[in-house]
């Protein structure tokens, strides 16, 4: 398969918000306050989210030509 830019780029953004979503959720697990589960759950899910939905919609969005 042969990956043309705009997929690329796609791809390249959906690994970014997941990386951040990953990160900010290590550093909530390591956080000792009640405030931690919140930046967890409305910050970092989030994030973790929209980069698997980018990437679902990369690839169900991509043509070979």
């Amino acid at each position: 398969m042969i990956l043309t830019r705009s997929m690329d780029f796609k791809l390249r953004i959906s690994g970014i918000f997941v990386l951040l979503g990953l990160i900010i959720e290590a550093f909530a697990l390591h956080w000792s306050h009640p405030t931690a589960f919140l930046v967890f759950a409305l910050v970092g899910t989030p994030l973790q989210l929209i980069g698997i939905v980018i990437f679902l919609y990369s690839l169900v969005s991509h043509r070979n030509s």
